[in-house]
């Protein structure tokens, strides 16, 4: 398998599925194709009409966007989801949300890998954003501990949700969004995972910097 993502600090959507592959240990090869240059759209024309990131070819085909690779890979790993029925639905509804909404968090804290410590101005429909956030992410732990999972994610074991969620976990962490203590321990279990870390220390190794993505002032 092939995946083509963007810059390994900005973008968000990228994040998703190299997180779930790295972390499930699922092989592919990986090209990446830096965001917002004047030929980004020609370079990903090869791999999708679409010409955006990310985009994951397989034997059988292509898909082009971060919910249809997941769920491409759930196909051959089912794995990816929790088993129980029950917490399989949550982990579909709150990846449901996170792809469909939060645009206040998503505009507003632009994910940025080497932010650290910085000071931004959040106005009310960002913190109602992350205060959903936080009441989604409370009840997925709330609904798996009651079915007895003892796990450290969401929904017990690591699964698509919690690679859904991990941008999200970066921007509040390098803004230093004021959370609750679950919110944080949840956080702290994240940002742990050895995927994750991946990531964001091959993020920190860029050195590109995107003007847009660009949010708060670094902490004196």
């Amino acid at each position: 398998m092939h995946l083509i993502i963007g810059n390994q600090n900005y973008s968000s959507w990228s994040m998703r599925p190299w997180v779930a592959m790295t972390h499930f240990g699922i092989d592919f090869k990986q090209t990446k194709v830096w965001l917002d240059t004047p030929t980004f759209k020609a370079e990903m024309a090869p791999y999708s009409s679409a010409k955006t990131v990310p985009v994951l070819i397989t034997e059988h085909g292509t898909a082009t966007d971060s919910l249809s690779i997941l769920e491409t890979l759930a196909d051959t790993y089912p794995q990816m989801w929790p088993a129980d029925p029950r917490l399989k639905i949550m982990a579909r509804n709150a990846v449901s949300r996170m792809h469909s909404g939060f645009f206040a968090l998503r505009g507003e804290m632009p994910m940025n890998c080497r932010a650290h410590q910085r000071l931004l101005a959040i106005t009310p429909a960002c913190r109602n954003d992350i205060d959903q956030i936080e009441a989604l992410w409370a009840q997925c732990m709330a609904s798996a501990a009651e079915q007895g999972q003892t796990q450290a994610y969401l929904l017990g074991e690591f699964s698509i949700a919690d690679a859904f969620f991990a941008p999200v976990v970066v921007r509040l962490k390098g803004y230093q969004v004021a959370v609750s203590a679950v919110t944080q321990g949840y956080m702290n279990r994240l940002l742990a995972n050895p995927a994750v870390g991946a990531w964001i220390a091959a993020g920190l190794e860029e050195t590109i910097v995107l003007d847009a993505d660009e949010a708060g002032t670094d902490q004196a």
